[in-house]
């Protein structure tokens, strides 16, 4: 009886706050499952973005890297230009050294030989002198192209410094940023897993809430609270005093059969399936006239926009603990989406009484219950209440 209680205000309790929303609305699972999938899918996205900035400030480097290369072969080249150029003036200075060393001789010449002609001495030395002083024009303009080139330079070597300076900067901040892609493209890959796990419960979910709330099934199976009208016996056999002698406290006994599990009412634990055979759902939900005249002098009060199913059918199913030989069988009516009203009758096998024998009758000593009871079939009346299994699975997630 207890059983049957609590089994009952189980299934009022959470029938209809379960039903609460419209047929159009998620249940509560698959909605938190799609929320939870929508928010990693926002993180993933953010952490896309980032990932393309710092594959972009990477490209930037990578544009820096190549503006420090032709900085370098510019400056390499100028470098080269001065050491050509000074190249240049060092032969030019020799030349210069040649060409004074070859004046002086031709002094000490005329000084030695004064027989030689002072007019071609003149001449020649006019002619050293010129070239002396061409040599050192060459120098001196060979000089400003060195101290053009050197100048260069060092604006070259400071563009240059600069540059591998900002190259440091950029290689710390390159190790830095790709810690963090790595980082990123790790829970990326995280999210992305866990968002599938996600996708697929809440496509698990979605399925369960989808059989569960299938009002064009037509089999269901069901469980719930038998009550039929005959208890199961529970035969035995009683010695019974019939007489007591008063003067010497002797009694004689007798065998009488007795049912330990009389009465007429009991409850058994049974699972079926209902067959949908007339679908009154438009029925009890149709407004009835009444309503429909009185809306015209009432306040217009808000509905509850659930539409419950109603069907009439058939039950078949089992009880107790053998249940090939304990069979319930009648008309069901659904309401309320999960719930089932049985009334019918039950056909169970008991062990019976024989004919001639009947509880509180004295036996023959050598008579036992083997010897008086026998297997039966009975058919009796029974009424249940049952729940929809596929109901009772998915609340249980």
């Amino acid at each position: 009886m207890r059983r049957f209680i609590l089994f009952a205000f189980l299934a009022l309790s959470v029938a209809v706050p379960c039903r609460a929303q419209s047929d159009d609305e998620m249940p509560d699972s698959v909605r938190l499952c799609r929320e939870q999938v929508e928010l990693l899918t926002r993180q993933a996205d953010s952490n896309q973005v980032l990932l393309e900035t710092l594959r972009r400030r990477m490209r930037d480097l990578v544009m820096l890297k190549d503006s420090l290369i032709a900085a370098n072969d510019l400056y390499q080249k100028e470098l080269q230009e001065k050491n050509r150029l000074l190249t240049e003036q060092m032969t030019a200075m020799q030349e210069k050294e040649r060409l004074v060393a070859e004046k002086e001789e031709l002094y000490r010449q005329a000084l030695t030989n004064s027989t030689v002609d002072k007019a071609k001495w003149e001449g020649e030395l006019k002619a050293k002198e010129a070239s002396i002083e061409a040599k050192s024009k060459e120098i001196e303009f060979l000089q400003k192209d060195i101290d053009s080139k050197e100048g260069t330079l060092i604006s070259q070597r400071e563009i240059y410094m600069n540059l591998l300076t900002e190259k440091e900067h950029y290689r710390h901040l390159v190790d830095s940023l790709q810690r963090r892609v790595n980082a990123v493209e790790i829970e990326n890959i995280r999210k992305q897993e866990e968002n599938k796990y996600l996708a697929q419960k809440a496509k698990d979910a979605e399925e369960k809430a989808a059989i569960t709330l299938n009002k064009k099934k037509k089999v269901r199976p069901i469980q719930g609270i038998a009550m039929r009208f005959f208890r199961t016996p529970d035969w035995d056999i009683r010695l019974t005093p019939d007489h007591v002698d008063p003067s010497t406290g002797a009694a004689t006994y007798s065998k009488v059969i007795r049912n330990r599990n009389a009465g007429d009412i009991e409850f058994d634990f049974v699972t079926g399936a209902s067959v949908m055979l007339w679908d009154l759902t438009d029925y009890f939900n149709s407004p009835s006239k009444k309503d429909t005249l009185s809306a015209s002098r009432l306040p217009e009060i808000p509905r509850f926009d659930q539409k419950f199913n109603y069907d009439l059918g058939i039950y078949v199913g089992f009880g107790g603990t053998n249940l090939f030989k304990n069979f319930y069988i009648g008309p069901s009516f659904r309401f309320v989406d999960f719930f089932y009203l049985t009334l019918g009758v039950n056909i169970c096998e008991y062990e019976m009484l024989i004919d001639g024998y009947k509880a509180g009758q004295s036996l023959e000593t050598a008579l036992t219950l083997d010897d008086i009871t026998a297997k039966s079939w009975l058919v009796k009346p029974f009424i249940s209440l049952s729940i929809d299994l596929d109901f009772l699975s998915y609340i249980k997630k």
